[in-house]
């Protein structure tokens, strides 16, 4: 049986079952709903309970029958982060973005200044805390367009598989991990359910840097029982363990630039007011564009998701959000454009001895728009025998344009293990 606990204000328990070693007893990793104390408290019983459902996610599971019945309902609100302002690693790191990385930290204030209002605003329709909107500028610089060296993308740093988790499309012609206002969103999910496993701000927000898994397995290999445990262990990475105090410290400095000597950022996040219009073959934008008179440039802003710069062929049709008052005439011009197939994609199996520089070569590519074509595939490493790789085909007397992205990490080279 479990044991009967009561945490006062919680407002519901989360069990999680954490397998220490095949064939031995089942972890339950038991926290409270509400609040977020430095401790994490972990109830172990001789339980042979199995989910019935698995996801991604890992999500609680109710042990109970009473549970079962009356499930505890969804949280709307959630408490405010821990204020660690004072504590000594965050003062550590707050010395080293005010004054040893200071051109790093200007850059990202000033990057961060036009997205913080949009940000702010789906935070509280999720009812989550004010300072996660500081949270994209650690894991991505506030870059939209970022991409890290394990393939993680956007200003929020989705992997692939965590993306489509939470309904963003990611395939070689759309990702819609570069649009800001559509990976926000699923960047708060994320971190609900990530809140709603561990029961604390903490916790979960390390979960965000390491993967819900591997803290989960570090719990229950360490049988800790703080957070403070968890930091000091070295299952976890150094990037891991320094996460949050690092989040803390560049938070209040963006929460108090004039403090140490930065210019407060006053830029707006303006989305170009457009319109939707469904595309259903594959054309490009610059053609698109200049068929309902619009500028490419404002077109291609307005739909970052269009990885190649063109719709994606076959399928549903594509909504493309195209300027106020431009719908009409470009669903007229439609009836005219000849769908274009200099864009079309096709696949290589990669044999024994080929490598990235003949794939390169033989399809007249780029690396950089190789790995835009394939977003599973960390092209650092060794190409597989067998492994099924995107490639571009064109004529001759066309090329392609894709999008661009700028490989970054929120922490320097130094701090990475």
């Amino acid at each position: 049986m479990i044991p009967d606990l009561s945490f006062g204000i919680a407002h519901e328990l989360r069990f999680r079952l954490c397998l220490i070693r095949p064939g031995l007893m089942i972890a339950v990793l038991c926290m409270a709903f509400a609040g977020c104390s430095s401790t994490a408290t972990i109830v172990k019983d001789n339980l042979d309970c199995r989910p019935a459902v698995a996801n991604a996610l890992s999500r609680a599971i109710a042990i109970s029958p009473e549970r079962k019945k009356t499930p505890a309902p969804t949280a709307t609100t959630y408490p405010p982060l821990p204020s660690d302002e004072n504590a000594p690693r965050v003062r550590r790191f707050i010395r080293e973005y005010a004054y040893e990385q200071r051109d790093t930290m200007k850059r990202y204030l000033a990057s961060a200044g036009p997205y913080l209002g949009m940000v702010r605003e789906i935070i509280q329709e999720n009812g989550l805390p004010q300072d996660i909107a500081y949270l994209f500028m650690l894991e991505s610089g506030a870059n939209p367009e970022a991409r890290s060296p394990a393939n993680a993308l956007g200003m929020w740093q989705f992997m692939p598989a965590t993306a489509r988790s939470y309904g963003l499309r990611v395939d070689s012609w759309v990702d819609e991990r570069l649009d800001p206002r559509k990976s926000t969103k699923a960047a708060m999910l994320y971190l609900k359910d990530l809140y709603g496993m561990f029961g604390c701000w903490r916790l979960a927000l390390s979960a965000y840097n390491s993967g819900e898994n591997k803290l989960n397995q570090v719990l229950c290999q360490e049988d800790a029982d703080d957070y403070d445990e968890i930091c000091a262990s070295r299952k976890l990475k150094r990037e891991t363990r320094e996460f949050f105090p690092r989040f803390q410290a560049m938070a209040h400095i963006a929460k108090n630039p004039g403090k140490f000597g930065f210019t407060v950022q006053n830029a707006k996040f303006e989305e170009p007011k457009g319109e939707l219009i469904p595309i259903e073959a594959c054309h490009s934008l610059e053609a698109l564009a200049r068929a309902m008179g619009s500028s490419h440039s404002v077109l291609c802003e307005m739909n970052p998701a269009l990885i190649r710069g063109a719709t994606p062929p076959g399928g549903d049709a594509y909504n493309l959000r195209v300027p106020m008052g431009k719908k009409q005439m470009l669903a007229e011009k439609l009836k005219d454009l000849p769908e274009e197939q200099k864009t079309g994609n096709s696949y290589h199996i990669v044999h024994k001895g080929d490598n990235l520089g003949t794939i390169l070569k033989r399809y007249g590519t780029t690396k950089r728009e190789l790995a835009s074509l394939n977003p599973d595939v960390n092209l650092k490493n060794k190409l597989r025998t067998g492994e099924k790789i995107v490639v571009p085909v064109r004529k001759a007397q066309t090329k392609v344009t894709s999008r661009k992205t700028q490989r970054v990490s929120a922490l320097t080279p130094t701090q990475i293990n």
